[in-house]
């Protein structure tokens, strides 16, 4: 298949194309596209129009800068949605959205796709509007739609302030294992095991539209995920611990990913501690 993929520089997007190209399929980046400009219609018309997928990766993610500079993140990401859809319209092909976790304060537990969605800043905001003006165009296109809800995504690229890239760099560099605040839950889905999801989803006839919750379905505190880091780098490493938690922070955001499994037979192979072994040994 020819795929349309934006976001090819993220490391979400990046290693989707990866999987899709290893995979035979011929995966092309959108975001000479993606950018609104003044002759728009112009360079849409130079767009690709015999995709058989367009996949979004491409999103201002940083919840920091959301809540600096909320009118920037409504601005990118509802606007770079609507030229993807632009473009998935000019081959009239199945669209795939990648959503967040867009479900403000847990009301239960795990999280299914049944749980209202809310949202906590910007950044969650801007992703639950997207999800809404996607449905929208691919019903008034006759597009099929994928809505995939990520939790937590880790893997080898993974930019600074988060997490897992932050303990990583620690190892690399010899320091101590820094956690502001040991005591949130997180999901944590490998990218390896994501990339084969969008594998499954890309490949399957017909298209199963929907909205899923995308996680491994196990969480971990900041501090258990600090303590597994220690144990796989080996060595005197500390881990110090603070208490520094993050405005309108979630505690837990376990999820249920049942959906999701069942409807593309797909199971993640790579549990936190196996995922975190493998990076970690990329970076020795």
């Amino acid at each position: 298949m020819r795929i349309g993929v934006t976001g090819r520089e993220g490391f979400i997007g990046g290693a989707a194309c990866d999987a899709l190209r290893q995979a035979g399929h011929d995966a092309v980046s959108l975001d000479a596209y993606m950018r609104p400009c003044a002759d728009e219609k112009l360079a849409m018309r130079e767009c690709p129009d015999d995709l058989d997928w367009v996949l979004h990766f491409a999103a201002t993610a940083s919840i920091q800068q959301s809540v600096e500079d909320p009118f920037l993140t409504y601005f990118n990401n509802i606007g770079s949605t609507i030229l993807a859809l632009k473009a998935a319209s000019r081959s009239r092909c199945a669209f795939l959205f990648m959503s967040s976790y867009v479900y403000g304060k847990p009301q239960h537990l795990p999280i299914d796709e049944k749980h209202p969605v809310d949202h906590l800043n910007p950044y969650m905001g801007s992703k639950i509007i997207g999800e809404e003006v996607c449905r929208h165009l691919c019903n008034a296109a006759g597009l099929p739609l994928v809505i995939l809800r990520g939790f937590t995504i880790y893997g080898q690229g993974g930019g600074p302030g988060r997490l897992i890239p932050d303990l990583l760099q620690a190892v690399r560099t010899g320091g101590p294992l820094v956690v502001n605040d040991p005591k949130p839950k997180r999901d944590y889905l490998y990218s390896k095991d994501f990339c084969a999801l969008v594998l499954k989803i890309v490949e399957r006839r017909p298209v199963a539209t929907g909205t899923y919750n995308v996680g491994y379905g196990v969480s971990y505190s900041n501090g258990e995920v600090a303590g597994l880091v220690k144990k796989i780098a080996g060595g005197d490493r500390q881990v110090v611990a603070g208490s520094r938690p993050r405005e309108n922070d979630v505690e837990d955001c376990s999820v249920n990913a049942d959906l999701v499994k069942e409807t593309f037979s797909w199971q993640p192979a790579f549990s936190l501690e196996q995922g975190l072994t493998e990076l970690i040994g990329l970076r020795r």
